[in-house]
């Protein structure tokens, strides 16, 4: 929370490639990752390169399958002084896992990321934010396997995921078996009855810069930050086609051409910091 008026906000990756998302699962098989170009190292360190300009600090949700292809992507993002978190090992949705398989998941790319890093992982994010009202047991099952935090609801109705009354301020959750976890929501504006996301992924790609400003600042006058969240195919102009339909290829590349426009004019207007440095000020 900023205290007296403008302050960080928190800046997060999704570390995945542009095959991995969940709008082309229709048509992309997990098996067939392989087949297709990896592009996540150039656009990552181009994101690295981005950050470095303005002094910005973020935390980096990084995908089991990437890092055991990439792990010295992963040292460099931790060399560059940014958190390393979870973001599952085969960004399969939490509503599609069973609580035993999720564990599994879980405990496979916690200890991978470790390895890697040397540094204990507190983070977590799910797969295309699937922690739902459905899905809160996956909560207890964080805390039971030595997370501290999540970032993986997103307060509003969609077609894929969303939790409206879990509400946009962060909460400090009591588990079943004792303990607390934080649970870091997604950004939202409240127009009356309707939630407006923004601040992150298509919602930064389609929104005019302006708009999405004007919603930082309304949050900044309410003494609260920002979650921004972006995926490094998001910078990737020359994104290979997929053999999709046009719905689902629209979804994942309109704006595109001017989210790097947009990324760097945020960084260098606005202060942004890892999600372990937002929760260490509110200690």
């Amino acid at each position: 929370m900023i205290s007296g008026g403008r302050g960080p906000h928190v800046l997060t990756v999704d570390v995945e490639e542009f095959f991995q998302t969940e709008g082309y699962s229709r048509f992309i098989r997990q098996l067939d990752w392989s087949k297709y170009p990896g592009r996540v190292e150039k656009q990552t360190n181009r994101l690295l390169e981005l950050l470095g300009l303005s002094c910005a600090r973020g935390t980096f949700f990084v995908l089991g399958w990437i890092a055991k292809r990439y792990p010295d992507l992963v040292r460099e993002i931790a060399s560059a002084g940014h958190e390393i978190a979870s973001h599952g090992l085969q960004h399969t949705m939490v509503t599609k896992l069973s609580p035993e398989d999720f564990r599994e998941d879980l405990r496979c790319s916690k200890a991978l990321l470790e390895d890697i890093t040397g540094r204990k992982i507190r983070g977590y994010r799910a797969p295309t934010f699937s922690i739902t009202r459905e899905t809160a047991w996956a909560h207890d099952i964080l805390g039971e396997e030595g997370f501290s935090y999540s970032s993986s609801v997103f307060p509003i109705w969609h077609d894929r995921y969303g939790w409206p009354q879990f509400g946009d301020e962060p909460k400090k959750l009591e588990l079943i078996e004792g303990g607390e976890l934080w649970e870091i929501p997604l950004s939202v504006w409240r127009f009356g009855p309707i939630r407006i996301p923004f601040g992150g992924g298509g919602y930064l790609r389609f929104y005019p810069l302006n708009i999405t400003k004007a919603l930082f600042r309304r949050y900044e006058r309410r003494g609260k930050s920002v979650i921004l969240y972006v995926h490094p195919w998001e910078l990737d102009t020359d994104q290979p086609q997929i053999r999709a339909p046009i719905g689902a290829r629209v979804r994942q590349t309109l704006g595109i051409g001017g989210m790097e426009r947009k990324m760097r004019n945020l960084l260098m207007e606005m202060e942004f910091v890892s999600i372990e440095q937002f929760l260490e000020s509110r200690q």
